[in-house]
């Protein structure tokens, strides 16, 4: 197998559940925009220490109900591969005015492409679903949730891999003034696939997945 392609392969494993924190947490309200800047990733050993990756992405979340969201996302940190990387998706919200928990369940479509030459694949596609849970109506956000990428390609370094990777996580969006918010989110990437075989020496838990920590920084107009 070309090793570009084990490199997206690597790239969509660990990676494709979107390296920015969670911002899909609420309606923004109908004809209403969020812009976002997110950076962060999974926590590698590297010079006898452990550093996060720093994984860029900017998006783009607007509101076409009082239910719905839709989403999209550009990473750029595989421009310096030379491949692309982005997402599109929307979001259904729940929500109890009672516990102020609100309960949002979404899709979106991860595309990883390549420009390099000689190449024998140029684009892969990956499905991801995702929920989440956030109590809603305070300055700051505690939420929760769980990413579900579906795999349509066999990772090549692990030869019982499922076809599901679940990837949990957990954060708080604060209210930092004048529309913007920081989040701040703990992720577990992968946490049901084996990552031990990889070329990164990746933090984990047991032998599966990567531990990350992601930031994102928004702006709601």
């Amino acid at each position: 197998m070309n090793r570009n392609i084990r490199t997206a392969g690597a790239l969509g494993i660990i990676l494709l559940t979107s390296c920015a924190a969670h911002n899909a947490l609420e309606p923004v309200g109908k004809g209403r925009t969020v812009v976002r800047g997110g950076v962060g990733g999974p926590i590698v050993a590297a010079f006898g220490t452990n550093v996060p990756v720093p994984y860029a992405v900017v998006g783009i979340q607007r509101g076409v109900s009082d239910r719905v969201n839709v989403t999209a996302d550009l990473h750029l940190t595989p421009i310096f591969y030379q491949m692309a990387g982005g997402e599109f998706g929307a979001v259904f919200f729940f929500a109890s005015p009672q516990s102020r928990w609100t309960i949002g369940l979404g899709g979106r479509l991860l595309a990883l492409g390549s420009f390099k030459v000689r190449v024998e694949e140029r684009l892969r596609l990956y499905p991801i679903l995702s929920a989440s849970s956030a109590r809603t109506g305070m300055r700051n956000t505690p939420y929760a949730g769980v990413d579900w990428t579906l795999l349509p390609h066999q990772p090549d370094y692990d030869e019982e891999p499922g076809r599901v990777i679940a990837s949990p996580f957990f954060g708080v969006r604060w209210n930092v003034g004048h529309g913007y918010r920081l989040s701040t989110e703990l992720k577990w990437h992968g946490a049901n696939i084996r990552s031990d075989q990889t070329a990164v020496e990746y933090v984990q838990i047991g032998r599966s997945g990567a531990i990350a920590t992601l930031f994102s920084l928004e702006w709601q107009w």
